[in-house]
């Protein structure tokens, strides 16, 4: 079976899904991604890889285990920032998340249990793009480094990515609970296409 780009992600509460499309779609954001469109989740990224068709059956399995042992994170929005992409063509505009011994430990346990069946050799065939999309290959660049980037928890920095080049927004801190971690299939700039599996926090 195929070989696909996936993303574990918490996803967030309908009011800071409404603030970041409402930054991502804000005149002069310069987006790059629409996250209006229903199959473009705004999202904490947990772990991205590869991993093959054949096994989302049983690494959702594992992700529930490990999900049941947490209850749901009480998060902050602590602030934004825009900075070069990796490829040093454009930038990208992130909503930072202040990293608390919970959401680290749910981080390393995802990378260290699943690490089984994660790889990082990506390749463009491993996205899932619209029909009038044009594939962009920093996708595959935020893939192959995720491991390298994320060596232990405590390099792990939380943030959801505002899929923009330009953006405001002044209301911050804000608190928020996220209680939902997803198996998704990557589209163009990793956004968080297709989910595979769902699951609760306690």
């Amino acid at each position: 079976m195929a070989k696909i780009a996936i993303d574990i992600a918490l996803l967030l509460p309908e009011a800071i899904n409404k603030i970041c499309t409402g930054v991502n779609q804000a005149e002069g954001s310069d987006a790059f991604s629409d996250l209006s469109k229903p199959d473009n989740y705004p999202h904490i990224t947990l772990a991205l890889g590869i991993i093959d068709e054949k096994d989302i059956e049983e690494v959702n399995s594992k992700l529930h285990k490990i999900v049941q042992q947490f209850t749901k994170l009480h998060l902050q929005v602590t602030n934004l920032s825009c900075s070069m992409m990796p490829d040093k063509k454009r930038s990208s505009c992130h909503f930072w998340i202040g990293s608390t011994n919970e959401l680290k430990k749910l981080h390393g346990m995802i990378m260290t249990e699943l690490a089984p069946f994660v790889s990082y050799d990506v390749t463009d065939d491993m996205f899932i793009l619209d029909s009038d999309e044009e594939f962009d290959p920093i996708s595959k660049v935020w893939v192959e480094k995720y491991k390298e980037n994320n060596p232990n928890p405590e390099k792990y920095s939380p943030h959801i990515s505002l899929k923009c080049g330009k953006a405001e927004y002044s209301n911050l801190p804000t608190d928020f609970t996220a209680s939902q971690v997803v198996l998704c299939h990557l589209g163009n700039y990793c956004s968080c296409k297709t989910i595979l599996g769902s699951h609760q926090l306690n």
